[in-house]
C-alpha cells in the first residue's frame, strides 16, 4: 500500500475516546435517538456537516478521489440515502464514518422527510381522558338503551 504523504496514521482508539466525550453519559442510546427525532431536519444537516468534515480529514491525504470538502460531502450525502457514488473510504476512520452513515443515515433521512415527532400527551391529560371514558361507561351501563322494535 502506498501513501501519498508522510503523515502518521490516525490513532483510531484515541479519536473514538475523544468522540465519546460528546455523548451524554446519563442518556442511553435510545434517549439520544429520541432527541435526534425532535428536530430531524436540523439534526440531519448537522450530522451531514460533521461527518463530511470528519470524512474529509480522514481521507484527504489517503484517497485520491477525495480532494475537496465537496467530494466528502458528496460521499456523505449519498450515504444518507442510496449510497451510490464513485468514492469509497480508504482509511479506518473513513470506514467508521461510512458505517455510521449507512446504518443511521436512511432512518434520519426518512425522519427528516416526516417532520418533527409530536410529543405525546402528558400523564394528566391521559388521566383526564381515562376518567371521562370511565364515567361515560358507567353511565351507559346504568341506563341501558332498549333496541328499537321492528
Amino acid at each position: 500500500m502506498t501513501t501519498i504523504n508522510n503523515t502518521p496514521p490516525l490513532d483510531l482508539p484515541a479519536i473514538l475516546a475523544s468522540l465519546s466525550s460528546f455523548v451524554p453519559q446519563s442518556d442511553h442510546l435510545d434517549n439520544l435517538s429520541e432527541k435526534l427525532g425532535e428536530r430531524p431536519a436540523q439534526n440531519t444537516l448537522i450530522l451531514l456537516g460533521l461527518t463530511a468534515t470528519l470524512f474529509f480529514a480522514a481521507e484527504k491525504n489517503s484517497n485520491p478521489k477525495v480532494r475537496t470538502i465537496y467530494d466528502a460531502l458528496e460521499y456523505c450525502s449519498s450515504s444518507l440515502s442510496v449510497g451510490y457514488t464513485s468514492i469509497f473510504p480508504q482509511t479506518p476512520l473513513g470506514k467508521l464514518v461510512a458505517t455510521f452513515l449507512m446504518t443511521y443515515g436512511p432512518a434520519l433521512t426518512g425522519a427528516m422527510l416526516d417532520g418533527p415527532r409530536k410529543k405525546p400527551a402528558d400523564n394528566a391529560t391521559n388521566q383526564q381522558i381515562l376518567s371521562t371514558l370511565q364515567s361515560i361507561l358507567t353511565e351507559l351501563r346504568s341506563n341501558p338503551v332498549e333496541p328499537p322494535q321492528p
